[in-house]
């Protein structure tokens, strides 16, 4: 069968996927190498690591596909420096000569913004492959290579991987290939059919990353945290107008001071100087909830669709997912489980059938490692550890005991999600948890912590959870929590009552499953914490040396790892070393 390599070479969280044509063999990014979060650029080291560990060799490929047209823009492609100088200058808490320059051509030049006709476009697409070639290694440099448009690639993920045979596929974003939104209707067959478009210069995901780094956050990271602000204010204390408009079939953005570095201070001076921040927050997230909702509800009902596939940075945002799975027009949501564009590089396979479209099973499809592998790192630690025959059901009686145990087995998850095979458990009964996973983890005390359960109890804890059953797997969607839910397992009730819940499958993750099986034997509950192994502001951890190091550094009690169980520091007693 014919092997499709994808590669997303973007400006932020840049990676790399294997298709057979058929499935996935292997999909990862950057930001898991390097440990910056979002790494962008050309992703050496993912390539590097997806032909060691699947054994392909470069000159194995047949096809290259490859993500983005004007985005990175050509001049990035032509300087593969300027992704790092993009990159550093972006996460910048200072303005600088450097970052205000960059600034104006990433928002102002007429290349960010060039549409499908444009004579830029059309000047600088047949000089990519040779920009491309510049920097693929060896073998890479002789193979034909497809490109694939930002939205498209967003979409072709969403739909191939929902299993629907017919759907709707919106993709939003901040900017990408001159869009920031794409609606398409997709049929089994056929082309990609193409309903509606906005420009990149209307777009609801820029003003967010305005909003982020006007209270202080990171953009194209931090976002997130916005949407859990949100829940501790209210919209209607904000009384400066949203700077958007929807009217007559297009979506346009109405305010004076454009995006970059000029909205971050107009964002500062108007509103974050003069408004609660938990305010800003709420009426942000209102505001876009609502776009949104219109947007989807007039092409669900124009073309009488039930079925509707997300993707793009924007539904990252899982209040907004709430509101779309609970649309009377929607039967089922699917959200792309790497939903910005660390999902570009599979988008890419997904556009020049690279796959075959699947309702897609796991997302499993990093490393994994062998017990050897694991023992070496926890040798090397010096740390005291034994094997347990049975490492899920030890796991499950920590839980049990409420110990917080950290959970690193199997291949590694694809996207900004932990699944279980890279995770922090814990019980869910205390709210205290909360307050003790934030300080030995280091993170914001504003932002709520998810629950995993089994997929069979799905709705003893969630209102109607039906329309977003398959997307719950990959943890992509908010719940409103039945009483049930708020009464048992407080640690992972958000202030407004809902819950970002994972729905675990035995045939997905029959170890995760057996886990929460045995926690609800002995509790009467399969809900347990489930929290990104890491420490706050790092990637999800990939290796089991990163494992062990995240393990020390947030002092934890338990690290369960392959088959082996490590007793650690906790909060108060010494971690086990052997002299």
């Amino acid at each position: 069968m014919p092997l499709w390599l994808g590669i997303n070479e973007d400006l932020f969280d840049s990676g790399v996927a294997l298709g057979d044509g058929d499935r996935v063999l292997f999909a990862s990014n950057e930001e898991r190498y390097t440990r910056r979060k979002n790494e962008g650029g050309f992703p050496r080291q993912a390539l590097a690591s997806l032909f060691a560990y699947t054994g392909v060799a470069p000159a194995d490929v047949d096809w290259v596909c490859m993500s983005g047209l004007m985005t990175p823009p050509p001049p990035v492609r032509l300087l593969p420096r300027s992704h790092l100088w993009l990159y550093n200058a972006r996460r910048e808490k200072k303005d600088s000569l450097l970052r205000k320059v960059l600034d104006d051509a990433t928002f102002y030049l007429p290349v960010s913004h060039t549409s499908e006709t444009s004579l830029l476009r059309k000047v600088s697409v047949p000089f990519l492959p040779l920009m491309t070639r510049m920097v693929l290694p060896g073998a890479l440099k002789r193979k034909p290579i497809r490109y694939v448009e930002h939205h498209v690639g967003h979409a072709a993920a969403a739909w191939k991987l929902s299993g629907f045979e017919e759907a709707l596929v919106l993709s939003i974003d901040g900017m990408g290939d001159g869009l920031s939104l794409l609606v398409l209707h997709c049929v089994p067959g056929q082309p990609m059919k193409r309903l509606w478009a906005v420009s990149s210069r209307d777009s609801l995901g820029l003003f967010f990353q305005v909003l982020a780094e006007a209270f202080g956050f990171v953009s194209c990271r931090d976002e997130g945290k916005i949407t859990g602000l949100a829940a501790g204010g209210v919209a209607a204390n904000v009384t400066v107008p949203f700077p958007f408009r929807y009217q007559d079939g297009r979506l346009e953005f109405t305010g004076k001071f454009g995006f970059g570095q000029r909205g971050i201070d107009w964002a500062k001076r108007t509103l974050a100087d003069k408004f609660r921040r938990e305010d800003l927050a709420a009426w942000a997230q209102e505001n876009l909830e609502d776009y949104v909702v219109q947007i989807a509800r007039t092409w669900l009902q124009q073309t009488g669709l039930r079925h509707l596939a997300v993707a793009g940075g924007v539904v990252a945002n899982v209040k907004l997912n709430q509101r779309l799975h609970e649309l009377p027009e929607v039967e089922r949501l699917f959200v792309l489980p790497n939903m910005g564009d660390g999902g570009l590089g599979l988008g890419a396979l997904c556009a020049h059938d690279g796959i075959a479209p699947q309702r897609v099973r796991d997302v499993f499809w990093g490393e994994s490692f062998t017990d050897a592998e694991m023992e070496a790192a926890l040798t090397q630690a010096g740390l005291d550890y034994r094997r347990v025959e049975d490492i899920e059901s030890e796991t499950a009686a920590l839980l049990a005991r409420g110990h917080i145990v950290a959970r690193f087995s199997g291949r590694m998850e694809w996207g900004p999600r932990a699944l279980g095979n890279r995770s922090i458990l814990v019980r869910t009964t205390d709210r205290a948890v909360v307050n003790r996973l934030n300080h030995l983890l280091k993170r914001s005390d504003f932002m709520p912590f998810a629950p995993a359960l089994l997929h069979e109890d799905a709705a003893l804890y969630c209102v109607r959870p039906e329309p977003a059953y398959h997307a719950a797997e990959f943890m992509t969607v908010c719940f409103d929590c039945t009483d049930k839910m708020k009464r048992e397992n407080p640690a992972i009730v958000h202030l407004d009552g809902t819950a970002r819940a994972q729905l675990v499958c035995r045939e997905t993750n029959p170890g995760f499953h057996k886990i929460l099986t045995l926690f609800k034997e002995q509790t009467g509950s399969s809900v347990v914490l489930n929290t990104s192994f890491n420490v706050h502001e790092e990637p999800i951890i990939r290796t089991p040396q990163e494992a062990v190091n995240a393990f020390l550094k947030a002092r934890l009690e338990y690290l369960a790892i392959g088959e082996f169980l490590v007793k650690g520091a906790g909060e108060n007693n010494p971690v086990h070393i052997k002299s």
